[in-house]
């Protein structure tokens, strides 16, 4: 808009600048024959208004052409740069995986044993429950034997370099989850707990993730997805998942902690080594 009021402007310069001059008619001197001035010059005149006009128009002409290509330069790199690969909650590639419009990621079918779990990745304990279940929980949801409903907090985003380390992996695997198939989802999910950066200021970039992403089996368009989350609203998304797993967890228990298991709305005991077998039989 600021573009079309330059170009009107300089459109309203063009005329008055080019805007023929009036001649004022000069009187007969007696004696002498009274000339029309308007018919004796009208050819000129006309051949001058012409041209001035046609200059104008060329001018305006190119100005309008220079803000079409600005206007359609600055939209172009906003949807190839800043707005790459946005998700969308509720559309997912495999259809295994669901993002809810809560944000949360729910993963396996829909009759099987429910257990939620709640996580931050910036949480050591968490890196620890995920080296020890997370290969048997994958391998129950891939069995059809167990349905998991991820709700991921992002509390311990000032213990990172950055202070968002937590949500900035949460959008990551959000991209991964709407992006990618199941299996995908569990490796990359287990490659970013296995490379957590320490709590107290270690941080990992959305380009880092992204790389970790792709050594793990995402393509292409998971990648960029994950490497735009800065830009691509994938952090407000984010931010406001997190927001809505710190209030699910509150329906459970007065104490948030992560991680937290629940199974029919009760906290599950994860010190017994056997918890997930008593649920999936």
């Amino acid at each position: 808009m600021h573009l079309l009021a330059v170009v009107a402007v300089f459109g309203t310069l063009a005329v008055r600048r080019r805007a023929p001059t009036k001649v004022a008619g000069t009187p007969a001197k007696r004696g002498l024959p009274h000339v029309n001035a308007k018919s004796a010059g009208s050819k000129s005149t006309k051949v001058l208004k012409t041209k001035s006009n046609n200059g104008m128009l060329v001018t305006v002409l190119a100005l309008i052409a220079i803000a079409v290509l600005v206007l359609g330069g600055v939209v172009y790199f906003a949807q190839k740069g800043g707005e790459a690969n946005p998700i969308t909650f509720g559309e997912t590639a495999d259809p295994q995986i669901e993002i809810s419009d809560e944000g949360v990621v729910a993963v396996g079918e829909a009759d099987a044993p429910v257990v939620q779990i709640w996580e931050d990745y910036m949480c050591p304990a968490c890196g620890s429950f995920e080296a020890q279940y997370g290969e048997p929980i994958a391998t129950a949801v891939e069995g059809g034997d167990l349905r998991v409903e991820f709700h991921t907090l992002n509390f311990l985003d000032g213990q990172s370099g950055s202070g968002e380390y937590s949500t900035r992996a949460l959008a990551a695997v959000q991209c991964v989850a709407a992006k990618s198939d199941l299996s995908t989802f569990f490796d990359v999910k287990n490659a970013f707990f296995a490379q957590q950066p320490a709590e107290g200021g270690g941080d990992l970039t959305a380009s880092e993730l992204a790389s970790t992403a792709e050594s793990a089996g995402a393509d292409d368009d998971t990648v960029e997805c994950i490497s735009n989350v800065e830009t691509n609203g994938g952090i407000d998304k984010a931010s406001d998942s997190a927001d809505n797993a710190q209030q699910s967890i509150r329906d459970i228990t007065d104490r948030v902690s992560t991680p937290s298991v629940a199974h029919e709305g009760e906290l599950v005991d994860i010190q017994d080594p056997a918890w997930l077998t008593n649920i999936i039989g």
